[in-house]
């Protein structure tokens, strides 16, 4: 009696183990099918059932897709093969002909010889966050879009000022130096800059906004407005700053323009003033060597009288020979002694400023086709230029010197005026051929080295120079020489 009260336990103990297989099956918020080794669904769970219309007997490819032949690598055929679970993503539509995202799962069920009889496949279904994903997707899409093409130089840096991401227009500009200090691939400094406004918002956590000259790849100078803005992590913490550059180099040079045109009404007018004083001074010592009869004072008076008319108009020259392009005569230019007689023209002025001014090398340089004219004012603009360099610096245990050396080669005669002054910083030279733009204060009016840079441009040639602050200039000119000549 005994024994047979056990039997009955151990049954009923299994049919409520089987009761809850069978609610478990049934209730399981999946998609639940059983398959045999033709993909024939002999079982399914209510779920499935209410999704799709209780076909259970058909393929599962005619009922999860609408085919007519089992789908490219089924996970239920790779189970019956190989025995392992498989896992893929799938798109399966419910008897409405409704999409759903599903993650699916196989399983072996098996007889008591461990024979596979059935593969069991479970549907997960990701809808909901597949299409979050796709959102998330497709916002990342836009913001790397708007990141790239942005027209602003967009870095990220981390705390020692290395730059670990930025977008297509920095790598465009900058060779797309992702790794190195911003001061510099921004600067071209082996230190950080005294006023940083990455490390100000790095230290208090705000945006920071500044205007800033940075360097391209090219060496070109780029005016920005810089604005930095904190990267916090999930503690609020912040971890990388973001610097946003915009280019206003345009917009910085309409100002300068009209800063230095300012500058040039004052310096012709304060030369204008100086003329006319040395006029004023000429007339009277003339017209007093009348009254008194004396000749030598008429003639200094008039000397005076046609000093300052020349200056004034040389003034007026350069004026209008920057206001207009031309094309310049081409006569033979002896240029040797084109470079002598300037030399000369200007060497007792040096003398009197302090200055030694020397004719360097210049034997085998013969001639080229070029309006003489020009090209005297060229080297005599080039040369003033130099004297006053020297006579800006306020070292006074210098010993300053102007060289005007000249050599042929390639085809091209090369014109180097040298000088030991002042020199200029990276950004002045930047500036140099800018129309209005001077090195000589207020009152120069920086139309010297303009008709310098027309005048070699005009004649095919080029000019550029090279400069240290407390060290000195050299201007070069490049100028064709014409087939036949030289």
């Amino acid at each position: 009696m005994a024994e047979r009260s056990e039997q009955a336990d151990q049954t009923e103990l299994l049919d409520v183990r089987e009761l809850a297989c069978a609610r478990l099956f049934d209730e399981v918020p999946c998609l639940v099918s059983v398959q045999d080794r033709e993909l024939r669904i002999i079982d399914a769970n209510q779920k499935f059932r209410d999704e799709f219309g209780g076909r259970v007997g058909d393929y599962c490819y005619v009922v999860y897709k609408g085919r007519s032949e089992p789908c490219p690598e089924c996970p239920v055929l790779l189970t019956f093969a190989d025995g392992k679970s498989h896992t893929s993503e799938q798109t399966v539509f419910d008897k409405r002909g409704l999409p759903h995202d599903m993650m699916v799962n196989t399983r072996t069920l098996k007889d008591r010889n461990g024979r596979i009889v059935a593969v069991m496949e479970v549907f997960t279904d990701i809808t909901v966050k597949k299409e979050l994903l796709n959102r998330l997707n497709d916002s990342l899409t836009r913001f790397n879009t708007l990141f790239d093409q942005v027209p602003c130089f967009i870095s990220v840096q981390d705390r020692e000022f290395n730059i670990i991401e930025a977008n297509e227009q920095f790598k465009e500009n900058f060779s797309g130096k992702l790794g190195g200090h911003c001061y510099e691939i921004y600067k071209r400094r082996d230190t950080r800059c005294e006023t940083c406004p990455v490390a100000q918002t790095f230290e208090d956590g705000q945006v920071h906004c500044s205007e800033e000259v940075v360097f391209d790849d090219r060496g070109n100078w780029i005016n920005v407005i810089v604005y930095t803005s904190p990267l916090r992590d999930s503690r609020g913490d912040v971890v990388q700053v973001m610097e946003v550059s915009t280019d206003i180099t345009v917009v910085r040079q309409l100002q300068d323009r009209l800063v230095n045109l300012g500058q040039l009404v004052a310096g012709i007018a304060h030369s204008i003033k100086n003329v006319l004083e040395g006029l004023r001074g000429g007339v009277y010592i003339v017209n007093r060597g009348f009254r008194d009869d004396n000749q030598e004072g008429v003639k200094t008076g008039w000397e005076m009288v046609e000093r300052n008319v020349t200056r004034v108009s040389n003034m007026i020259m350069d004026m209008l020979y920057c206001a207009k392009d031309r094309t310049p005569r081409r006569l033979p230019v002896a240029m040797t002694e084109l470079a002598a007689e300037v030399v000369e023209l200007f060497r007792e002025r040096a003398g009197d400023s302090g200055v030694e001014l020397v004719l360097g090398g210049s034997d085998g340089v013969g001639q080229i086709l070029a309006d003489p004219k020009d090209i005297h004012a060229l080297l005599a603009n080039l040369v003033t230029n130099a004297i006053d360099a020297c006579c800006s610096d306020e070292d006074p245990g210098k010993k300053h010197r102007v060289a005007l050396d000249m050599k042929q080669e390639d085809g091209h005669v090369i014109i180097s005026v040298s000088d030991n002054g002042i020199g200029m910083d990276p950004e002045t030279q930047s500036k140099l051929f800018n129309l209005f733009f001077s090195t000589k204060g207020t009152f120069g009016t920086g139309l010297g080295l303009i008709v310098a840079h027309k005048v070699a441009t005009e004649h095919g040639g080029t000019i550029s120079v090279e400069s240290k602050p407390g060290t000195g200039s050299t201007f070069t000119v490049r100028l064709p020489i014409q087939e036949g000549n030289g």
